[in-house]
């Protein structure tokens, strides 16, 4: 269920992405962080079967809106989504931002319709889990269940955590540390690199989602490259102290 002002492709469409794709659930790399993991042949073919669209979404376009009606969860192979929240007076909050082997789409399970919007940060391929047929296949197969449970329960600690950070890290250079460091960190789960990394958001995106303007942002980052911490290029950057953005996370606890 893509917007009505969504524009896709199809899998195979000339694409810039270094990422390999495999249309099967049995055989994709990021099986290992998705709702495959832990399952065995025949609950990967049951959930490999109702897994009818893979798609590619263009930059900027949404998957969906807040207040429609919830049909579908998403796994993104490749590319990068943001969740946001829309107000009344114009402005936006940015809630989420999930990267290849993450699923999102789950504010839509308990009210039946979606809390929150969801759009594609860059050209993303996600595969779309239709939840209807969804729920018939865990009816059959409770390790498959289980698996959507502990995923969406490691997504409430992560929000949690996020939540945290706002509340004590005040400097916007902790802040951004802590968000470089869980960018490295899902990079390692991908088999990525750890130290060269790509940002997956704008710096007003970035900011937004840290409860920080962009023109902090910008002032963090440099502080960060001043201190031998980082290198930036564009959306390009470079760990090279690790342990220096790990005691500027740990400050915040």
């Amino acid at each position: 269920m893509l917007d009505d002002g969504a524009k896709e492709r199809p899998i195979g469409a000339s694409l810039e992405c270094a990422h390999d794709f495999d249309a099967r659930c049995e055989t994709c790399r990021l099986r290992v962080l998705c709702l495959p993991a832990a399952l065995d042949a025949d609950e990967i073919a049951a959930l490999d079967a109702i897994i009818e669209y893979r798609r590619i979404v263009e930059a900027n376009r949404h998957f969906y809106r807040a207040g429609q009606d919830f049909k579908a969860i998403y796994a993104v192979i490749f590319g990068a989504v943001k969740t946001y929240r829309s107000y009344g007076d114009g402005k936006t909050c940015v809630t989420g931002c999930y990267l290849p082997g993450e699923l999102f789409g789950f504010s839509g399970i308990g009210e039946h319709s979606y809390s929150v919007s969801a759009a594609a940060l860059m050209d993303t391929c996600v595969c779309e889990i239709p939840f209807d047929n969804f729920e018939a296949v865990c009816r059959r197969l409770p390790g498959l269940q289980n698996r959507l449970l502990t995923i969406m329960s490691h997504r409430i600690i992560d929000y949690q955590s996020h939540l945290d950070e706002l509340r004590w890290a005040n400097p916007a250079q902790n802040r951004l540390a802590a968000f470089l460091m869980s960018l490295s960190t899902r990079a390692a789960r991908r088999g990525e690199s750890a130290t060269a990394i790509r940002l997956p958001m704008t710096g007003q995106d970035i900011g937004n989602y840290l409860g920080i303007s962009a023109e902090g942002v910008s002032r963090a980052f440099a502080g960060l490259v001043s201190s031998g911490a980082i290198t930036k290029r564009s959306r390009d950057i470079g760990i090279l102290d690790m342990e220096q953005l790990k005691q500027l996370v740990c400050r915040i606890n």
